[in-house]
């Protein structure tokens, strides 16, 4: 706690920071709102307006996650246009996007952490006042990692406009329970605040998987003169899972007893519908954590169009992974092989940046321009033992108990300390060519520090090793107005990106550069037929450079000479097509393929997709609100193409669709709403695990009823 008060401190008085918005993610993007228009806050450090912006990012709110139904962060990013998002064993949520799998950074209110996804859980929707998906690299304002592009999500914070309020209460299928309520208080003319709080529980739909969490978060906003704006806030989550549900292993077709169409390819696996809730866990499984952000910003106006800001974080993170997870059938012993995992984290991260933006003429031309430096540090210290445990019955396991940490149950037993720094020093740039026509550029320089120790907890043998990085990225862009409202615009970035997460990285692999990527992407937005369609389209390229491979003539060396592409099209229409029906469609098409990529014994897996990478996305989303009744009418389809578990690619996750729907009536006393998930209860596996043979399994035909009111 002393810690957090250091840096609060520091960024109210050594460096004013950025005023109440979202932070600075998504500098320099071009901007699509799914759903209803909304203004982008986290414009970036030059404060580019949506259509001056020369890339994709799709912004989903507060009102979309209600509208559609989002209750979680991973079901918020599967509500956006061209995303695939899942659980991971390690960071409970993890997303495919563009063609790549775990090659996004996650950025909270605008900060980015080293290794990012670690701090990732599966958050409640309603904390945030929205979640802005930043399509293609963008390691310029978000750091290394940000190959497929940034997820920055944003919490609720003050408005000095209004006092206002919102409550929610929700039951559904699975005993699932949610309460929420924000409120928003201004104090006076200058100053005010918000707190939100929610809690959420649920049996789930697999056995014996009980769940529940909790977020609270609270926020400041003063400003005491018209040049200056101070924002603090504290931000806290709670997650508690007993025996967690980490996927269902595929069988040999003459072993399943209910044998499904969901999974097909080589390996001769099936999806078995009569394993759908069965829990592989051990009976005394836990996952949790708990974590608290806490906030400090300002910004100061130092004259006409010179501005000084800045801003402060401090994050502090505990985690238990205490289970048995890994689940693999096998054929000679007709049982499921099961792993244990023993796994703690104690994570803290604090983090400074303060820059400097103009917005001034050259040459009669408006010109903005920001300089700025952004330095960092985390601590992180993880327990890790990996061993076996049992094999168990496919149908009916006996799942025993999580066994005492010794070496005879555990092979491997290491106590990991990392520790990373970085300090980077930024620019961005956006000139007016002429009237109609834009140019933005941006350049930054890291430099990234790593040391890790390894001690063998079983023999006490500690071995030391780092790595420092020096990357610089880059990126330019233009927007061409065509004529009010209709711009084209296009992009070329270059990025980078580990080899593995930094905070996780072996002695071998730290020894190893960044891998490097480049982008372009070209588009277009328009209104269409008088402005009741509004259309996104673009094109789009990724290329990343330098990922591990071997040697075909002695597959034992390995070197950085592999790589992977991705080539596609999105598109996006959201059309009003009268007064009281909308509807909003999305497609992303894609292929993606490993190139130069040869794995352990000399196996060439070039050509093959990566895994976890559908080439096929749509999305369709219908509301209906007829004005002479009091009521809202809303249908969404989704389409999520086939994909491979493994870069191996024999075994194939087959597409699906799934249908949702809901009616909410608009009563006096506030809104009730009945959603029903998965209408037509379709039996699909929607991400894969670690292993190949693990895949997770789509949640049934679900129900709710939940009461909103607004004050």
């Amino acid at each position: 706690m002393k810690a957090s008060l250091i840096a609060l401190s520091a960024s109210l008085f050594a460096s004013p920071a950025l005023a109440a918005g979202s932070g600075d993610a998504s500098a320099g993007e071009t901007v699509l709102v799914t759903g209803t228009r909304a203004e982008l806050q986290s414009g970036g450090r030059l404060d580019l307006n949506p259509d001056e912006m020369p890339a994709t990012i799709d912004i989903l709110t507060q009102e979309d996650f209600q509208i559609e139904g989002a209750r979680s962060a991973i079901e918020a990013m599967n509500a956006a246009p061209g995303v695939l998002a899942g659980n991971l064993h390690g960071s409970v949520g993890s997303v495919s996007m563009r063609g790549f799998h775990r090659a996004t950074n996650y950025l909270y209110d605008g900060v980015r952490m080293a290794n990012s996804d670690v701090a990732l859980r599966n958050w409640d929707s309603w904390s945030f006042d929205r979640i802005e998906v930043i399509k293609g690299p963008d390691s310029v304002t978000s750091g290394e990692g940000a190959l497929a592009g940034a997820i920055n999500f944003v919490p609720r914070r003050p408005s000095l406009h209004a006092a206002a309020g919102e409550l929610l209460a929700s039951y559904g299928s699975f005993d699932t329970v949610r309460i929420a309520g924000d409120v928003n208080l201004p104090v006076e003319a200058r100053a005010a605040m918000r707190a939100s709080a929610s809690y959420a529980r649920s049996s789930g739909w697999i056995d014996d998987g009980d769940s529940d969490s909790l977020a609270a978060t609270f926020s400041f906003l003063v400003e005491p003169t018209a040049g200056l704006s101070i924002t603090l806030s504290a931000d806290y989550f709670e997650d508690d899972f007993s025996t967690a549900y980490y996927g269902t292993p595929l069988v040999p077709r003459d072993v399943a007893r209910d044998p499904s169409r969901a999974v097909s390819g080589s390996a001769g696996l099936v999806l078995d519908r009569a394993m759908r809730r069965v829990n592989f866990d051990v009976t005394d499984g836990r996952v949790g954590s708990d974590s608290l952000w806490l906030r400090a910003r300002a910004a100061y106006r130092l004259s006409e169009g010179w501005r000084l800001t800045g801003d402060t974080s401090w994050y502090h993170s505990s985690r238990l992974w205490r289970d048995a997870d890994e689940y693999v059938f096998n054929a000679v012993t007709g049982l499921v092989d099961r792993g244990l995992s023993l796994i703690t984290h104690e994570h803290r991260f604090w983090n400074q940046r303060v820059s400097l933006s103009s917005d001034g003429r050259i040459g009669g031309r408006r010109n903005r321009f920001a300089i700025g430096i952004e330095a960092g540090g985390t601590d992180f210290f993880t327990r890790r033992r990996f061993g076996r445990t049992a094999g168990v019955d496919p149908f009916e396991p006996v799942r025993g108990v999580f066994p005492a940490d010794t070496p005879a149950d555990f092979a491997t037993r290491q106590d990991v300390e990392a520790e990373v720094g970085a300090v980077s020093v930024f620019a961005e740039n956006a000139f007016d060519l002429t009237a109609d026509w834009l140019l933005v550029g941006g350049l930054r320089y890291d430099d990234i520090r790593l040391d890790r120790r390894v001690t063998n907890a079983t023999s006490g043998a500690a071995s030391s090793y780092g790595q420092d990085y020096h990357p610089v990225t880059w990126r330019v862009g233009t927007v061409y107005t065509l004529r009010p409202r209709t711009q084209l615009y296009a992009h070329y970035s270059r990025a980078v990106t580990p080899i593995g997460g930094l905070l996780f990285l072996s002695a071998a692999n730290a020894a190893f550069d960044l891998t490097t990527g480049e982008s372009w992407e070209a588009g277009i937005k328009a209104p269409i037929g008088h402005g009741r369609v509004q259309m996104t389209a673009s094109v789009f390229h990724i290329r990343q450079d330098d990922i591990l491979t071997r040697d075909p003539a002695d597959p034992a060396i390995v070197f950085q000479g592999g790589s992977q592409i991705s080539t596609g099209a999105e598109a996006t229409l959201s059309w009003t097509i009268t007064e009281e029906l909308a509807a909003r469609f999305s497609a992303t098409l894609l292929e993606a393929e490993l190139v130069d990529l040869v794995e352990a014994g000399g196996i060439d897996r070039s050509g093959n997709r990566p895994p976890n990478v559908p080439e096929r996305l749509a999305d369709l989303v219908v509301t209906y609100r007829p004005q002479a009744l009091p009521v809202a009418f809303t249908g969404i389809v989704r389409h999520n193409g086939a994909f491979y578990t493994a870069n191996a690619n024999t075994i194939r996750v087959n597409a699906s669709t799934t249908f949702d729907a809901a009616v909410a009536w608009e009563a006096p006393f506030g809104t009730l709403t009945l959603r029903g998930r998965n209408l037509a209860d379709s039996f699909h596996a929607e991400w894969s695990g670690y292993a190949a043979g693990l895949v997770f399994v789509a949640a049934p035909r679900s129900f709710e009823l939940s009461f909103t009111r607004r004050f």
